[in-house]
């Protein structure tokens, strides 16, 4: 029986352009499939037949759900979206974000309540909210390490 390899799942909507094209790189080279998913079309920076793109309709959540519905434990997902991250982690997923973070329940768990504080406190008028406009060489490059490293332990 041949064991099928893991297929990359993007939420792509707001994961940073630099981070998709070197998934893309490394799909590419490896031969693995990658799943953008998104509620409007986002082309890809390199063309292959192992690259597809779903479009969700507009409404809230509806990409997440269709990963989280759709993913399987063998897969990788790479999200910004830590509720995301937190049911696909609970199904066995793998998850990255685009900052080289490799979430497990015990960081996925801080995640959440560092946002649920984020999201109280900006409630309140007191915190404006976390940016990820700044996404440069150091983010990409530990972006990178953390893919590197999560392909490396499962073989590939």
């Amino acid at each position: 029986m041949q064991i099928e390899p893991p297929r990359f799942w993007v939420d792509a909507d707001s994961f940073p352009g630099k981070a998709k094209d070197l998934l893309l790189k490394v799909a590419a080279k490896k031969a693995l499939k990658v799943i953008y998913v998104a509620n409007r079309d986002i082309p890809f920076s390199i063309q292959s037949p192992l690259f597809q793109m779903i479009v969700c309709p507009s409404k809230a959540g509806a990409a997440d759900d269709y990963i989280a519905d759709n993913a399987l434990g063998s897969d990788i997902i790479a999200t910004r979206d830590i509720p995301l991250a937190a049911r696909l982690v609970e199904k066995g997923c793998h998850v990255i974000n685009d900052r080289g973070i490799h979430f497990d329940k015990k960081t996925v768990e801080k995640r959440l309540k560092e946002r649920n504080l984020s999201m109280q406190m900006q409630a309140l008028g007191l915190h404006k909210g976390y940016s990820h406009e700044n996404y440069g060489g150091k983010e990409l490059d530990a972006f990178g390490k953390c893919l590197d490293t999560l392909l490396s332990s499962m073989g590939i």
